[in-house]
This record gives structure tokens, C-alpha cells and sequence, in this order.
């Protein structure tokens, strides 16, 4: 458990790791969504194009939250324990796994679609 004297040290450590940990796999997210985008909206699939274009929104929503709420409370947080920021990151980070969840609802649903064209 991470207590006051911790705190601190505990947070700087958490937002450097998390920042190169998750660096690589948004961006190979990222690019992948953008470029299956390319191909669908290119190939005129609709069956394809709307879980895509909703998981890319879903996807935004991500990132507009991780840059513009949660690392600014990450940082708010590096000098000590306040309730107030922390509440407002619990806040962030429901919205973003409300957002990765649909991500992964569209992304299931792009694979069903493939599926059943391979099966019929």
C-alpha cells in the first residue's frame, strides 16, 4: 500500500512507466484503426465502415481524455495526495474505460463481419 512519506515517489514512477508503457501499443492502435478506416471507406464497405468509424471515435474519446483530464491530474497529483484531483482522474478514467470497452464492442463486431463473409 502506498502511504504519504510514498506518495510521491510512487507517482512520478507510475507516470513514467505508464507513458512508455503504453506509447508503442496506441500507436500501433492508432495506425491500424486509421489505416483499416482508409480501406473501408476506399472499398465502400458499409458493413465495415460503421463499427470502424465508431471504434475511431471511441478511440478519440481516449485520448482527448487521457491528454486533457487524466495526465494533467497525473501531474496535479506528482506533488502530493489531493481527494479533490483524484476524484476528478476516477472520473477520467471511467469515461475512458467506457470508451475502450465500446472500442472493443466495435472491434468484435468488425471480426463477426469478417467471420461470417469467410463462413458463408
Amino acid at each position: 500500500m502506498v502511504g504519504d512519506e510514498t506518495y510521491v515517489e510512487f507517482q512520478a514512477a507510475h507516470v513514467d512507466r505508464i507513458g512508455k508503457l503504453l506509447l508503442v501499443p496506441w500507436a500501433a492502435e492508432g495506425a491500424t484503426a486509421l489505416l483499416l478506416l482508409i480501406w473501408a471507406w476506399r472499398q465502400r464497405d458499409q458493413a465495415l465502415l460503421s463499427p470502424l468509424v465508431i471504434g475511431g471515435i471511441a478511440m478519440g474519446v481516449v485520448l482527448i481524455v487521457s491528454g486533457f483530464f487524466s495526465a494533467p491530474a497525473h501531474a496535479d497529483l506528482a506533488s502530493g495526495f489531493v481527494p479533490e484531483v483524484h476524484d476528478r482522474l476516477m472520473t477520467a478514467d471511467l469515461v475512458r474505460t467506457l470508451a475502450w470497452t465500446l472500442r472493443g464492442v466495435t472491434a468484435s463486431w468488425v471480426s463477426v463481419v469478417i467471420w461470417k463473409r469467410r463462413t458463408s
